[in-house]
């Protein structure tokens, strides 16, 4: 898969995650518009909204056409959470910064100038946030400005890497510098945990530098609409809906170019023995009619063999390249699986791979991470206490990544992979579960065949 990290300098990428918020989001859009700064990329990511929301936005999109350096709409097929669908936007992202922005909160004209400044200024800093107010509804029913917040470095550090974490910025007022996402990944979605906070922790963790602009620049809405016990029911059945399924594999597969090989992976998915998969099939934004080729091929499949083992399959196109390792995490934070499956798109899967990997970690429930040996390929496999071995002290790889089963917790904790080596990110996603306390193994068939 081909890599794609390119940033354009001095463009501001702003990532804007929306569900339902159709009536909003003009507001929105209008105040990133009249911005002091003109170098802008709008990201909007609909979380699969079921109102009038994309509608609307093409609609002022035409309006206001070449307002932005570039305006990406992108609707995802189901909805997937705010923490995940802003990753997607961050990876999507080709700005030099990036902005995270909601959809129904206003910016003033010259907060993305000033934050810009400010990093310019301050090339240590890598992430600034500025005070904000919030307004009840509508922008004239201003309440009051931020008073939580600290202005003092130092400070902001020690807030985050002390216990117990004491929040001092606002995470919806970020501007950052977008090579920290090669690293951060993006947000987490850990149950019952406010993931912004952990976020905005996770940067500082990180040792990069995060200051504040002691100055209202933001102003944040506060909707009446929620204290209705409709909402709060609504917002319930979307976590429901959102939930893992249990003993449900979901397989992902990211394809570039459609052809015949694609076409023989599709079939080594859909020929498993395993009576329970999710396929999720990401085009990293090929120039081909792929999903015509590929519903084509599945309706022409469906006629000659029993489909009982696929209960579901998504494809989508992403609107704009990412390249691996994106494709994989995007691919993961839209499964419903208990356990999810990384799948190579040049290779073939044994029949019984899917369901020896499952019974493994039935069987075995300390274990996160199942691979498989593998034909086809110079990667030296190793097994059991030999892969710790290798990875951690003798830093070797010896999982293929494209074998490997894991439980979906694995995504929610860690993102998914990093590219902060180029050409190791295999190795560093294997390594970085290892050191964090995963258990990982290979089983010794062969299973897979590149």
């Amino acid at each position: 898969m081909v890599k794609n990290n390119n940033k354009q300098e001095g463009l501001v990428s702003v990532v804007i995650s929306t569900y339902n918020y159709g009536k909003y989001i003009c507001e929105t859009l209008d105040g990133l518009k009249n911005q002091t700064y003109s170098h802008i990329e709008i990201v909007i990511i609909d979380d699969a909204s079921t109102d009038n929301t994309e509608t609307i936005v093409n609609k002022w999109k035409e309006i206001n056409e070449n307002k932005f350096e570039k305006f990406i709409y992108f609707k995802l097929p189901i909805n997937c959470s705010s923490a995940w669908a802003l990753n997607i936007g961050f990876q999507l992202a080709r700005g030099e910064y990036i902005v995270i922005h909601d959809s129904d909160d206003i910016s003033h004209p010259e907060k993305i100038e000033k934050q810009v400044n400010h990093l310019i200024q301050n090339p240590k800093v890598s992430a600034v946030g500025t005070r904000f107010q919030t307004f009840y509804d509508t922008k004239d029913k201003i309440l009051w400005p931020a008073s939580w917040l600290s202005y003092d470095i130092k400070e902001i550090e020690e807030n985050y890497k002390n216990k117990p974490v004491k929040h001092c910025v606002s995470f919806g007022t970020l501007l950052f510098r977008a090579n920290i996402i090669e690293t951060l990944i993006g947000c987490r979605k850990i149950p019952g945990v406010a993931n912004d906070i952990i976020f905005v922790g996770d940067i500082v963790r990180q040792n990069y530098i995060l200051d504040n602009i002691n100055e209202v620049l933001f102003n944040v809405r506060i909707h009446s609409e929620r204290r209705k016990p409709e909402y709060k029911e609504k917002k319930l059945e979307r976590k429901k809906q959102r939930a893992k399924i249990k003993g449900r594999v979901s397989v992902i597969l990211p394809i570039k170019y459609n052809s015949l090989k694609t076409l023989n992976v599709l079939k080594s998915i859909l020929t498993q023995d395993y009576s329970n998969i999710e396929l999720i099939i990401v085009d990293d934004s090929s120039k081909h009619n792929t999903k015509s080729i590929i519903e084509n091929w599945y309706s022409r499949y469906k006629k000659f063999h029993k489909m009982v083992n696929i209960k579901n399959i998504i494809y989508f196109k992403l609107p704009a390249s990412v390249g691996y390792p994106w494709v994989y995490n995007i691919g993961a934070y839209l499964a419903r699986g208990e356990y999810i499956v990384f799948h190579g798109y040049n290779g073939k899967s044994a029949t019984s791979k899917i369901r020896n990997q499952v019974n493994f970690l039935k069987k075995n429930p300390k274990y996160s991470v199942v691979g498989t040996n593998f034909s086809g390929n110079s990667l030296k496999i190793k097994f059991g206490y030999g892969i710790r071995h290798g990875y951690i002290t003798n830093k070797t790889h010896c999982v293929n990544i494209n074998t490997i089963m894991m439980k979906s917790c694995i995504i929610d904790e860690t993102m998914g992979l990093r590219r902060t080596n180029k050409g190791q990110e295999d190795f560093e996603f294997i390594y970085r579960l290892l050191y964090e306390g995963y258990k990982v193994e290979n089983l010794t068939k062969v299973l897979y065949y590149e």
